[in-house]
Formats: structure tokens, C-alpha cells, sequence
């Protein structure tokens, strides 16, 4: 069936890859343009919805506490999803939001000022990269892409059109993280040595069984770019959007990005050279539809030598509980010449508990910060000002898990050129950085 909108498929997805930039050598500021009028303070941000399953409800609830905010449009392929977030806004805003099926029919609809993008993870680029070019400013829950190549189209696309981009790294809300961060940047540890990051792993399993596909359920949408496969119980579920390769990389980036993110904020020896990534994993059902690796122990070195050790938290568990009571499943720790500090989301600790009872660290080096992260992207759009997880910071931690991925895969070392945006050796693996994409939705 042809489509009416200015969002064709040709539209859609043309230029994805063509004119990106690398992402390396980005500023770390967007200028942005404001047209009279527009975004003044009094005005509401009208926000769309795109994907209201388990995250994206959460996201909507938290958005729905927002002043100065009106979530006025729902999508998913899921009619009963898209029901059910309709009625949790008319219980809290008293208005009726308008319901799609499909995103291009959301993002042609002009009243919609900016978009939370809480889909599945092999949605996460195209649907972002639709929405700047339908001048929408993007929230984007993690991890970013699902190849290298989209994470710089996306970058590429968000500088093009000046838009506003927030990462769902929500942690950068929590203000005792914050000061972690800044105490690592004002040498309280001394100087960097080396860091410590961990995060949950995933699972094998998952049924293959051909089922019928839902009532209310677009599975054609909900498929997408990814490759057509038959309709099984498990496929259309968090963990089949979590732990199948055909939609994600596994929690060594779903999960990853939240300490990796952390780690990124703390330093910055990964913009300044080649990084290099050797590493192990498991694979406990490569044949299954849980097909992603869910455990790994990733060593990976910076242009100036200091190292980081990525795992999945069952390798990470003996050696943080060395140094702090309990890994807390997931975390990030830096360690220096004058001492260490850990972060993770449910506590922190240090080499001197008494660096935490300061509400703030001498030394000037200061992050962006916001302690309500859904009023933060709302903000950003009103004003026209830099996000707290901007899309510099988002590709860079992404890149980690992509490059770690590689690596275990290639069962050698991988080094990485991030100021060049390109793999150095093995060369061959540059051929990996994009990935398939399906049938109506391949980019012309």
C-alpha cells in the first residue's frame, strides 16, 4: 500500500549512512537554532510516544510528572499497549492522546514537538533518525544502535537538523554518581589508572515454536529492518527484544551502557587515540533464539595505556567484593595512584568513605547535571540547550560494547580508531560495522 505522507520509505530511510561525519571528532555542543515563537517558556512540550511496552511505560509515567509537558501521542504495534498508555494519560493529564500504529504516522503529525523512542533496540536509529528529519527533537532509551554505522548516522542526522538528543542513561540523575564523577575529575584519586566495569549478563533459551501472531499485534512493524522470521512466544517479549541477535547485541550493551556511560563521563582517555579490545564469552544457545552472549570478560587498553576491565557481573563479583561489601550488580570503578572510587546505581563506595559527605569537591571540573532527568530532556527541548546525555557521550559508550562484541567474536584483538571512526585491524572487520536491513525498510 502507498503511502501519503511525506514519510515514504524513500524518505524514510534515504542518506541513512550517506554524509555521516565521525563522530570523534565532534564538538561537544549542537548550536541550535530556535525560529521566533517557537518553544517560548510558557508553552507546553507536546511529546510523542514510540514504543509503551515495560520501559516505555516507565518512561511515560515519569514524563507524565513533569510540568510543562503533555504527552499527546502514543504508538506501538501493540493495539493493547498503545490502549493501556492511553489510559494512564487521561487518569493523570485529563486529555485523550492521539493513537498510532505506525511512528511515520506520529511523526507527520506537526503538534508533536519532540519524541521518547522506547522500543525494541533494533528500532531504537531508524525511528530516531525518521524523527530529526521530521524536525522532532529525540529522547532515545539505550543502548544506541545496532551497528557502528547507524550510531554515526545518527550523530550525522542530530547535527544536520539541530536537534535536541537525550540518552536513557537515567543514572546521570543520581547526585551521589555525580560527585563520584567529580571527585575522579578534580584528583581526588590521584591519576587515572586504570577502571573496573561490570554489568548483569543475559540468558540462553527462548522458544522457537511457531505461534500465531497475536490479535492486535502489526508484527510486520514490530519486525521492521530486521529479518522476517516466524512469529514465536518468546520473539515478541522483553527478553526476546533483549537477548536475540536479529534485534539487539545482548546486555553487554542493553545493560552495558549504564556503567559504560558512567565511565565516559569520568574520563576521556577513549577520545584521544586508539583503544584496543581482546576478550572471552559465552554463548549458551547460539542456535537458539536467546542467541546473544551472555557472559564476558572484555580487556580493553587506551591510547595511553591505562586499562579497562569489562565484565559480565558473574566474572566481576569476586574481584569488586575484594574492595567494596557488595557489586550491586552492575558498577563502574575508577582506580588511581591516591586511591578508588566505585559507583553503581543502588551505592557507592570509596578508598575514604569521607569524599562522599562532601556536597561538593574542591577543584573546578564540574559535569552537566540535572537530578530530574525527565524534566532535564524537557528543558533542553524549551531552551534550546545542551542535554545531560548528549549524543557524543551515547556513541562513545556504545561503542565499547559494539568493539568488546567484535572482539570475543574475532577470538583476537580488535583496535579501534575512534577520531578516525574505523577499525585499524583486524581491517576486514570494518565490514561488520553496519548491519542488514530488510526488504521495504532498506535505505535508496
Amino acid at each position: 500500500m502507498k503511502r501519503n505522507n511525506e514519510f515514504s520509505r524513500r524518505k524514510f530511510f534515504g542518506g541513512m549512512l550517506r554524509g555521516a561525519i565521525v563522530a570523534a571528532v565532534a564538538p561537544n555542543f549542537i548550536p541550535l537554532r530556535v525560529p521566533a515563537g517557537e518553544n517560548t517558556p510558557s508553552k507546553k512540550i507536546q511529546l510523542g510516544h514510540i514504543g509503551v511496552g515495560g520501559q516505555g511505560t516507565n518512561d511515560l509515567r515519569n514524563f507524565l510528572a513533569v510540568d510543562g509537558a503533555a504527552s499527546v501521542a502514543i504508538c506501538d504495534p501493540f493495539r493493547q499497549r498503545r490502549e493501556s498508555a492511553a489510559k494512564f494519560v487521561q487518569d493523570a493529564q485529563k486529555l485523550e492522546p492521539k493513537l498510532y500504529n505506525d511512528f511515520r504516522d506520529l511523526l507527520a503529525d506537526k503538534s508533536v514537538d519532540a519524541v521518547v523512542i522506547a522500543t525494541p533496540d533494533h528500532w531504537h536509529v531508524p525511528i530516531g533518525l525518521a524523527a530529526v528529519r521530521a524536525g522532532k527533537d529525540v529522547y532515545i532509551e539505550k543502548p544506541l544502535g545496532h551497528s557502528l554505522e547507524q550510531n554515526q548516522a545518527m550523530l550525522a542526522a542530530v547535527k544536520k537538523h539541530e536537534r535536541i538528543f537525550q540518552y536513557g542513561t537515567q543514572q546521570r540523575a543520581q547526585e551521589m554518581l555525580k560527585r563520584g564523577v567529580e571527585l575522579v575529575l578534580n584528583g581526588y584519586i590521584g591519576e587515572l589508572q586504570r577502571l573496573e566495569v561490570w554489568a548483569p549478563g543475559g540468558q540462553g533459551g527462548g522458544s522457537l515454536d511457531k505461534v500465531l501472531v497475536p490479535d492486535g499485534l502489526d508484527y510486520e512493524l514490530y519486525i521492521g529492518p530486521a529479518p522476517m522470521k516466524p512469529c514465536s512466544k518468546d520473539r515478541i517479549t522483553s527478553h526476546g527484544s533483549w537477548y536475540c541477535s536479529d534485534y539487539a547485541l545482548g546486555f553487554i550493551a542493553g545493560w552495558g551502557a549504564h556503567p559504560l556511560d558512567i565511565a565516559i563521563w569520568g574520563m576521556d582517555s577513549d577520545m584521544k587515540g586508539p583503544i584496543s579490545f581482546r576478550g572471552t564469552g559465552d554463548f549458551p544457545t547460539p542456535n537458539g533464539l536467546f542467541d546473544t552472549c551472555a557472559m564476558w570478560d572484555v580487556d580493553v587498553k587506551f591510547h595511553d595505556g591505562i586499562p579497562m576491565r569489562f565484565m559480565s557481573t558473574n566474572h566481576a563479583a569476586p574481584i569488586v567484593k575484594k574492595y567494596r561489601d557488595d557489586d550491586q550488580g552492575d558498577g563502574t570503578t575508577f582506580f588511581g595512584s591516591k586511591g578508588w572510587v566505585s559507583l553503581s546505581r543502588n551505592g557507592v563506595a570509596a578508598s575514604n568513605p569521607d569524599w562522599f559527605k562532601l556536597k561538593q569537591c574542591e577543584g573546578t571540573k564540574r559535569v552537566l547535571y540535572h537530578n530530574h532527568y525527565y524534566k532535564s530532556f524537557v528543558d533542553s527541548v524549551r531552551e534550546r540547550s545542551p542535554s545531560v546525555a548528549p549524543i557524543q557521550d551515547a556513541l562513545r559508550s556504545d561503542a565499547i560494547s559494539h568493539l568488546s562484541l567484535m572482539a570475543i567474536k574475532s577470538g583476537g584483538e580488535v583496535v579501534w580508531d575512534p577520531k578516525k571512526y574505523k577499525i585499524e585491524s583486524p581491517k576486514e572487520l570494518n565490514e561488520q560495522m553496519h548491519c542488514p536491513v530488510r526488504g521495504e525498510w532498506k535505505q535508496v
